[in-house]
C-alpha cells in the first residue's frame, strides 16, 4: 500500500489499483497505470507507480509499506 497526496487530495494504490475519495483522481491514476500490469522485474510496483504519478501530477508520496528486505545478491 502506498499513499500519495495530490493537491489536497489523498489517493492510495494497493494491489496495483488506485482508490481515492475523489473518484476523478482515482480514475485518472488508474488510467496512468500500464494496462499490462507492473513489470515482473519491479520488486515495488506500487511505489514505482506512485512515484510516477507524483512526478507527472505533482504532489508527494506520504506513506508506503516498508519494502521487503531481500538477501544480498538477489537479482530482479
Amino acid at each position: 500500500m502506498v499513499k500519495i497526496v495530490v493537491g489536497d487530495t489523498e489517493a492510495t494504490i494497493d494491489g496495483y489499483k488506485w482508490s481515492s475519495k475523489d473518484k476523478k483522481l482515482a480514475e485518472l491514476l488508474n488510467v496512468m497505470l500500464d494496462p499490462l500490469g507492473p513489470s515482473g522485474a519491479d520488486p515495488y510496483p506500487g511505489l514505482t507507480a506512485a512515484q510516477e504519478a507524483v512526478d507527472k501530477l505533482g504532489g508527494e508520496v506520504v506513506e508506503y509499506d516498508k519494502p521487503t528486505d531481500y538477501p544480498k545478491g538477489t537479482v530482479f
